[in-house]
């Protein structure tokens, strides 16, 4: 492995050197074809995850943009779909969604940063999850940046998922939108917009609703409105409020791992026995509703730029551990999570013209204040809950200063740093108090050679920081293990190298190319006491994550199109001690994890996308979606193989109205997420004692949208 990523390496950098030249003397050409382009390419995006205004092709970062356009196009029923064909993202969802930034997470915790709108979602008590429900139909734009930003504090080490929503615009008074699909499992999918702008008012209503039974009958019922209102008190400032409610229920098997007789029997069933003569073991419930009213304020002149945001979040759920009720009632329980987040960011800089050299200095704060509290209690028994019920009040200061210099015509610098001081108190009622108070010193180094007005090179260097979850400090306490305690867990830190070159070549060749070193230490992972039970997650170790890649598209003619995206990559661990099985015994051993692979992360995943223009207003689409083989155990010794999935969309516009058809893994390919990180065995010498999520089986949807 690491001598084909040496490989890689040498050849990805023999390719830029002999290309660039080549590139470069297309340039004229391409300048000669920009008068007829119609749209704007997403690299020529303006990225708002910048400390200020810059396009998406100039960022010295790993970093890709979804746009609207995008998801309409792709047909992605949800965000978390339309993220997995990112480069860098992999996808290790079970039950929940969940995304993993270059293989930075570890179980059963957040992932990346999730924004929206520019404000932090750390919602509930294991931070990741909570971005999925917000309506595709909503949605501006996405960006995802892979490495870690200056701007977002404690987090961005595992990379920053920004999803900006809709607003209004001026032009046009009225404008109105309407859809509407049916899906495989009784998916409805409902969608009504009304937006425009009087005089100097923009406004954005929306309004949605989802429901759907679910491949394995994990049902799901989503409703959601959003609203905004803008004064634009100028051409370059706005003042603006916004709105959203989300009520969301989920049935769900998670917590529920099924065996390979699962899924010979009862594969599409959220229902099924531990054995042929087993009750059945029930579902689990979870209802959320997630608020949150927020203002905002920007002001961009020719020298000068402000932008700041304040606003409240609230969640309430209810989570119901059913799974029992039929086998062992008393083990039934239900809790309840209360969580109220109050953010403010302020920041703003001035440009700079000094001839030669244009400085553009920016200055930024945030504030969060999280209130989170569960209780739990047990409808059919008396048992103390002591231990799980918990509060935690978490506050963070952060102050971001961020230098962009540009010399000359061609090359750049951005050079930043960043102070975090995070004040975080658990308290159980067992009880356990903790109080942490952290003060994190992150920075970033940019330089860039912009060789041409639409071609970027660039180099970065970064260190940043993951803050453990409330659940991490929860279950610590709970477990009472004296090598696990609460007040021991410390923030997991990362330097992250990039070399990048991104390249408007023209409309038939557009190209971003990544290659990427992380160190990562205080690495968290599951520990297991003397008694071999699960204790909670807990910092045992150090590793190393390398790789490269790749975003191309381009219309090769008016009839044909392209899309490629797809990373290689290897990620290990260089320090660390682990519990695990012996083979063929069974037993329990402590080995070494130095120069194994990460569990659960594939080497390469890619996308590879077609598109057809055979008529006017008519659009084919073919997406091949690839993932190769990923270690199911710490010690590489269970592998589960390689996937590909084929999807396919078919649309139709005329006169304001839009008719799809859409098809997901249209070849029916079973595919699941496997646990067994201890390399379980049945018995000695038996067979590996695996745990399957099953994940979505074939999907055809079928809808219509009219707009004016």
């Amino acid at each position: 492995m690491k001598n084909t990523f040496k490989m890689v390496m040498i050849l990805f950098v023999l390719a830029l050197f002999l290309v660039l030249p080549i590139i470069v003397s297309a340039q004229e050409d391409a300048r000669k074809q920009e008068v007829d382009e119609k749209e704007i390419h997403k690299m020529e995006e303006v990225v708002v995850t910048a400390t200020h205004e810059m396009k998406m092709i100039d960022m010295p970062a790993g970093v890709s943009v979804i746009t609207a356009k995008d998801l309409e196009e792709m047909g992605a029923k949800n965000i978390a779909e339309a993220l997995r064909k990112v480069p860098g993202v992999i996808d290790k969802s079970s039950s929940n969604d969940k995304l993993d930034i270059r293989g930075t997470q570890m179980g059963m915790s957040g992932g990346p940063v999730i924004l929206i709108d520019g404000v932090p979602q750390k919602i509930g008590a294991y931070r990741n999850g909570y971005f999925n429900f917000i309506p595709v139909s909503q949605v501006e734009r996405i960006e995802v940046l892979r490495s870690a930003g200056i701007v977002y504090g404690p987090g961005s080490a595992r990379g920053v998922i920004n999803i900006i929503t809709k607003k209004g615009d001026t032009k046009k008074p009225v404008s109105f939108n309407v859809s509407g699909s049916y899906g495989s499992w009784d998916t409805f999918d409902t969608d009504v917009s009304l937006y425009g702008g009087v005089n100097q008012w923009d406004y954005f209503l929306n309004a949605t609703h989802f429901t759907t039974n679910g491949y394995e009958e994990e049902a799901e019922d989503r409703s959601s409105g959003l609203l905004k209102f803008g004064y634009n008190i100028s051409d370059h400032a706005r003042i603006g409020i916004r709105g959203n409610f989300i009520t969301n229920e989920v049935e769900s098997a998670y917590d529920i791992k099924k065996k390979k007789w699962h899924l010979e029997n009862y594969r599409e069933k959220i229902h099924f026995p531990k054995s042929e003569t087993d009750p059945l073991y029930w579902h689990n419930e979870r209802e959320q509703d997630v608020s949150t009213v927020g203002i905002d304020f920007f002001q961009k002149g020719e020298r000068l730029f402000l932008k700041s945001d304040a606003s409240w979040t609230s969640l309430d759920e209810e989570y119901r551990s059913m799974q029992q009720r039929l086998i062992k009632s008393e083990n039934v329980y239900f809790d309840d999570r209360d969580q109220d987040t109050y953010t403010f960011t302020v920041s703003g800089g001035y440009n700079i013209d000094l001839g030669q050299l244009a400085y553009t200095p920016s200055f930024g704060i945030n504030i969060e204040d999280i209130d989170f509290c569960q209780r739990r209690f047990y409808p059919n028994s008396t048992k103390d809950t002591d231990k799980y019920d918990f509060d935690v009040d978490e506050r963070q200061y952060g102050f971001f200063w961020d230098n962009d210099l540009f010399f000359g015509d061609h090359w750049g610098l951005k050079i930043g740093g960043r102070v975090d001081k995070v004040d975080m108190e658990f308290t159980s009622k067992e009880p356990t108090r903790i109080n942490h108070d952290k003060t994190l010193y992150g920075w970033s180094l940019s330089p860039s050679y912009h060789f041409s007005g639409k071609g970027n090179i660039f180099a970065s260097a970064s260190r940043a920081f993951w803050f453990p979850t409330p659940k991490y400090y929860a279950w610590a306490a709970e477990k009472g293990d004296p090598n696990n305690r609460p007040e021991n867990l410390k923030p997991e830190e990362s330097l992250t190298y990039e070399l990048g070159y991104r390249h408007l070549v023209h409309k038939a060749v557009n190209i971003s190319l990544t290659g990427f070193f992380m160190e990562y230490k205080d690495k968290f992972s599951a520990y297991y006491g003397t008694d071999e039970k699960w204790k909670g997650y807990k910092n045992i170790g150090e590793t190393e994550h390398k790789g490269i890649e790749i975003e191309a598209d381009g219309r090769i003619c008016d009839w044909f199109g392209y899309r490629l995206s797809g990373t290689y990559m290897e990620a290990e661990w260089t320090e660390g001690r682990q519990e695990v099985k012996g083979h063929p015994l069974n037993d329990k051993v402590i080995k070494d994890l130095k120069g194994y692979d990460i569990y659960g992360i594939p080497n390469y995943t890619y996308v590879l996308g077609f598109d057809f223009y055979p008529a006017e207003g008519l659009k084919c689409s073919i997406d091949i979606n690839g993932t190769g083989p990923y270690y199911v155990d710490y010690l590489n010794r269970i592998e589960y193989g390689a996937k590909t999935t084929v999807d396919a969309n078919i649309s139709y516009k005329v006169k304001g109205w839009k008719f799809w058809l859409l098809g997901k893994n249209l070849f029916d390919k079973e595919i699941e997420r496997v646990f067994n990180a201890k390399g379980n065995l049945t018995k000695p010498n038996g067979e590996y004692d695996n745990n399957y999520y099953v994940l979505d089986g074939r999907y055809i949807e079928a809808g219509a949208s009219y707009q004016f």
